[in-house]
């Protein structure tokens, strides 16, 4: 069609709906908000991706689900954050026939996948802390999981690739990628609510169900209980055992916070698409369909903000490796501070942190200084009077917190 004589479809959205997402106003606020979404999104999911793949001692199953979940939100930040909001406001589609097919599919995948990670997670420390007796999954098993996931979100979301194509519509302007199911729509219905029951209803109750038993099992944990020849009895737990199951207390914290961020992000996009697929969204909504639908699209790409976040703020071993990633212009008096800080709450060994080789430093120019290295007229023999000292300060001290390092070290690969 001739492009002087079609209609320009956001004008006509502006003339008979005043359709926000027409105004530059509004497309300003949204590109600003997209876009700080996908800064700090791909940028903390690349953290989440190195620290893990740098830290041997972070490299534990449920880490691995969370470096895949990284991994998911990357492309999320590079597809569906930047291809859908172009689109809502340009309203024409503007990447050609085969991004029409493959950008719904990749977008359908992210999130199967990111649901189903997050039920693998629930269901590993189910069993890890409920039957500590079975088998613990290993690393291959793990991976094995994950490309299963994947398999199985592909086949999930393969409609949508088969159902999406170019269309135009007569008297407007441009092409417009849209799923095609025919004149009857009942054929998306039933997969609408079939993808919602799969992707969310499902696998949150599967989770929920996990992490009750879970909070109950660790709340019994805190008292070993028993009965003989009628009469009950119950014990207190070792510090060391009261320990452990804080620290899986805190990890169980972190990640149910992580689902929960996932799902308050997600619900109100999958609600909009349900009421719309079923022809339920009310009056107010229906006028205003574009702005509604890219508000509840921007909310739920704020789920590859939040797990970063929550890594950094409920993790320390997670939010120790992410500070071995800033630049290394720290002197060695701040990575000594670090290193006692890092000593004190434990996760000297996950933070990666040579501690001795610091320590070493800071003992050689103790010597140094030192009246006893006075007493000596050249730079060598204060290198043998500092060396002396060293290996005495090391052998007493230093000794004492390495092996400190290496138990903690095994303490939360046991996660």
């Amino acid at each position: 069609m001739n492009n002087e004589s079609c209609l320009d479809m956001n004008a006509e959205l502006w003339r008979y709906r005043h359709d926000l997402t027409t105004q530059p106003a509004t497309m300003a606020v949204f590109a600003i908000l997209y876009a700080i979404i996908i800064i700090l999104g791909t940028f903390g999911n690349l953290c989440v991706i190195l620290a893990i793949a740098r830290t041997r001692s972070l490299q534990t199953v449920p880490n691995l689900f969370i470096l895949s979940l990284s991994c998911s939100d990357v492309v999320v930040c590079c597809t569906s954050a930047t291809i859908t909001p172009i689109t809502a406001f340009k309203k024409e589609w503007l990447f050609g026939a085969t991004l029409c097919s493959i950008a719904p599919f990749i977008a359908g995948i992210s999130l199967c996948f990111s649901t189903f990670t997050l039920t693998a997670i629930s269901v590993d420390r189910f069993l890890l802390i409920c039957f500590p007796m079975k088998k613990a999954l290993t690393r291959p098993h793990a991976l094995l999981v994950i490309v299963s996931i994947c398999t199985m979100a592909a086949c999930l979301s393969a409609p949508i690739m088969l159902k999406q194509h170019l269309q135009t519509y007569e008297n407007f302007c441009g092409q417009f990628c849209a799923e095609d199911w025919g004149s009857d729509m009942s054929g998306r219905r039933v997969y609408g609510t079939v993808m919602v029951c799969v992707q969310f209803v499902a696998p949150l109750t599967i989770i929920i169900i996990c992490y009750t038993a879970i909070a109950v099992k660790l709340g019994q944990g805190m008292l070993v209980k028993g009965k003989k020849n009628n009469y009950e009895w119950q014990v207190e737990i070792t510090d060391q055992q009261r320990a452990a199951i804080k620290r899986r207390q805190r990890t169980n914290r972190m990640l149910i916070s992580m689902v929960l961020a996932f799902s308050a992000s997600w619900l109100w996009s999958v609600l909009f698409n349900v009421l719309r697929d079923y022809d339920r969204l009310p009056e107010w909504m229906k006028v205003q369909e574009y702005f509604y639908g890219i508000a509840t699209h921007c909310i739920a790409m704020t789920s590859t903000v939040w797990n970063p976040l929550l890594y950094a703020v409920l993790n320390p071993q997670l939010r120790a490796a992410f500070i071995r990633l800033m630049p290394t212009f720290l002197t060695s008096q701040d990575r000594l501070e670090r290193c006692g800080g890092l000593m004190r709450n434990g996760t000297l060994a996950d933070a990666g942190i040579d501690c001795k080789n610091v320590t070493q430093q800071q003992t050689m120019r103790q010597a140094i200084r030192s009246p006893e290295s006075k007493r000596y007229g050249t730079i060598a023999e204060v290198s043998l009077v500092s060396s002396r000292a060293s290996l005495q300060h090391l052998h007493t001290g230093t000794h004492s917190s390495t092996l400190g390092c290496l138990t903690q070290s095994f303490s939360c690969m046991q996660l």
